[in-house]
């Protein structure tokens, strides 16, 4: 099976107007090239966005609020 490594954005729900990143690694490759994120991880956060690799993020929503 194909693994892929992504980064999330996402909003946590215990500070909602602060944007997030995490790097997860080795996730499954499921048809259409979709990654399924764990379960313990997509609890209690809202995702924005699901990037292929690790991305550098130079700035987030919130960072300066």
């Amino acid at each position: 099976m194909d693994v892929k490594d992504v980064t999330v954005l996402f909003f946590d729900g215990d500070e909602s107007l602060v944007m997030k990143r995490a790097v997860l690694r080795g996730l499954p490759n499921h048809s259409g090239g979709r990654v399924r994120l764990p379960e313990h991880f997509r609890d209690g956060k809202v995702i924005v966005a699901v990037l292929e690799g690790e991305v550098k993020v130079l700035s987030l929503a919130g960072d300066r609020f």
